[in-house]
């Protein structure tokens, strides 16, 4: 069950993040989650699930997640640096359109690499 845990708190930490991000962009969310190519219905399950503070164990739970830690950087020209459960670094520059990163991304799970 530690492991079970431990990816809950890495993706309640992923959605922290994203939220915080979302909130200071002034988008909807909508166009953030087409914007940084996330899923909505996620992305709202989660933010119910926090503003409680918790993440709740229901059969609601989102699939684990393949990534560890997620930095965004406040400046420079990476946007995002993702630490892929494999131990790879993977940085996107800011303005990758999402296919290209969803691309990447298959890529990755495919090769075993996330």
């Amino acid at each position: 069950m530690g492991k079970v845990r431990e990816i809950d708190v890495d993706q309640e930490q992923f959605w922290r993040m994203a939220i915080e991000t979302w909130q200071a962009s002034e988008l909807s969310i909508r166009q953030f989650c087409k914007d940084e190519g996330l899923s909505e219905p996620q992305f709202n399950l989660w933010r119910k699930k926090l503003a409680g503070g918790t993440v709740q164990d229901d059969k609601d739970k989102p699939e684990p997640s393949a990534f560890i830690e997620v930095a965004i950087p406040t400046s420079g020209p990476i946007a995002i640096e993702l630490l892929l459960t494999s131990g790879n670094t993977m940085r996107i520059p800011h303005g990758i359109d999402s296919a290209t990163f969803g691309t990447v991304i298959s890529v990755l799970h495919k090769a075993g690499l996330c």
